[in-house]
């Protein structure tokens, strides 16, 4: 080995020991030029990650969590101390919560945890939570706690079972629309146009079906990522669908099993307004990211709509993702609109994270809930949803205050998308450093700007036109909502 290949192999080493979430192919080279190559994108990946280009720095902001996370400025995790990117706050806000998943560690509790990974009370054996070590901890019970199960990110070939929750309580939301089953599709209008500037050849419904875009079966619907298009340059085959009712103040429940996500990638699942010019008549981002970047829940709309940042985290610290400080009035480049989010996820997590979620939507305010799969209340389960304390405390992760507010929301579609680049995941594909590397020879084009798919470095890796880049196999396993039902209660 020459002294050119041990100095990289010592770099790469020592790179690694900070980023250890690297390609695997990274640590795969066999030549030098490979590992050189390897060396310049793990060194462009430090960088950005020492320079904090996105948001927050603290873990008041980011949360306590117990991965490593690429986006994080600095990390929040027990093994943040090992590497020396722990956040300037750590020791305060995380090093006191137990990482380990016992009741041995986190003690017997009256309440529920939301802080710990598994619980302690007496309720968990009703929401299938429970640490393994529980009944041998806490009760003198010899009845066992089942073990949380871990859904597939593939689609499933029947329903998950669901451990039941609290007895069912009275409801005053009646079921008044579903999507669900092999009719799933029906209740839906499938558009073609892209308002993004990306690369997605949007199909109607008949063509969906024949590429297999979309899919439904008795127990869950597939909406996919599809081929490289045959009619157009540049585009690759995909859907962007709305519903054909529109509603006023509602419960919407979405039951996922996976969700979108990779480099090139812009799944969004969102309400807007029918004709009413954008953003005066409101929208409302649930779940919507690029890339392999986090999902910020946010609000847009016009005129005047400042929320009160007292009333926002009256459930808990909510910051405004996008620093608009709780101003909601949307005009883009300069004003982003709210997005008061209490934790969020990156779109890996959100496709490795089954459940629900849930959008309330009353004269007061707006609430998103995430409720994990195992932790499905009876109330649900039985078509009979009952919002209460137990929802804001234990699921809600997005709160829109308005009472005293101007704010205007009108009624409301449900929409959901698979994009590809376009105006957002093409324009900063060059600060995600799990994708900048993977295209050779091209730059980041806003497709606002000027007309540049041949240099655009997204739209080279989603067209792929000679196979090169392994895109194909690569969007078939992440690129896909498995969804079980979608349900809209008034």
């Amino acid at each position: 080995m020459s002294v050119a290949s041990v100095c990289i192999f010592l770099v790469l080493h020592a790179v690694a020991e900070v980023l250890p979430d690297l390609p695997a192919s990274d640590d795969e080279c066999s030549t030098e030029g490979c590992a050189l190559n390897a060396l310049q994108r793990s060194g462009r990946r430090l960088q950005e990650a020492k320079d904090g280009s996105s948001w927050g720095g603290r873990c008041s902001d980011y949360g306590c969590t117990h991965h490593y996370h690429y986006w994080m400025t600095c990390q929040c995790n027990p093994a943040c101390s090992q590497y020396g990117n722990c956040c300037p706050d750590f020791s305060e806000k995380c090093a006191s919560h137990p990482q380990r998943g016992t009741c041995a560690a986190y003690g017997c509790t009256s309440s529920y945890k939301p802080e710990s990974r598994c619980q302690c009370n007496s309720q968990c054996a009703d929401f299938g939570n429970c640490c393994d070590d529980y009944v041998a901890t806490c009760t003198a019970s010899t009845t066992s706690s089942s073990s949380e199960a871990t859904a597939p990110a593939t689609p499933a070939t029947s329903a998950p079972s669901v451990s039941p929750g609290p007895p069912e309580r009275s409801s005053r939301y009646r079921l008044k629309w579903s999507a669900q089953g092999e009719s799933f599709f029906d209740n839906w209008n499938f558009l073609w146009e892209d308002h993004n500037h990306g690369s997605a050849q949007y199909l109607l419904e008949p063509e969906a079906k024949e590429e297999s875009v979309i899919e439904a079966t008795r127990n869950f619907a597939i909406i996919r990522a599809g081929r490289r298009s045959p009619k157009y340059k540049y585009k690759r085959m995909t859907t962007r669908m709305e519903s054909k009712r529109s509603w006023k103040y509602f419960l919407t429940l979405i039951k996922f099993s996976h969700v979108p996500y990779g480099c090139g990638v812009w799944p969004a699942l969102f309400t807007l307004a029918p004709n009413v010019p954008w953003p005066n008549g409101g929208e409302l981002d649930i779940l919507e990211y690029v890339n392999m970047d986090v999902s910020k829940a946010s609000f847009h709309t016009g005129g005047e709509c400042k929320l009160s940042a007292e009333k926002v985290n009256k459930y808990g610290p909510m910051p405004d993702r996008n620093n608009m400080d709780y101003d909601c009035v949307t005009d883009y480049p300069d004003r982003l609109g709210c997005a008061p989010n209490k934790w969020m996820k990156s779109g890996t997590e959100w496709a490795h994270s089954p459940g629900i979620l849930a959008t309330q939507w009353t004269e007061s305010f707006l609430k998103i809930f995430y409720i994990p799969e195992h932790e499905i209340p009876q109330d649900i389960l039985a078509d009979n949803p009952s919002p209460d304390k137990t929802w804001d405390d234990r699921w809600l992760f997005s709160y829109y205050p308005f009472t005293g507010t101007k704010c205007i929301f009108e009624e409301q579609k449900l929409m959901m998308q698979i994009n590809f680049c376009g105006d957002w995941a093409g324009k900063v594909w060059g600060a995600d450093g799990n994708c900048n590397w993977r295209v050779p020879n091209c730059r980041a084009v806003d497709p606002l700007a000027e007309y540049a798919p041949d240099q655009d470095c997204c739209t080279q890796w989603i067209w792929d036109e000679n196979d090169r880049f392994g895109t194909e196999t690569y969007l078939k396993e992440r690129a896909f909502f498995n969804i079980s039902y979608i349900k809209v209660f008034q």
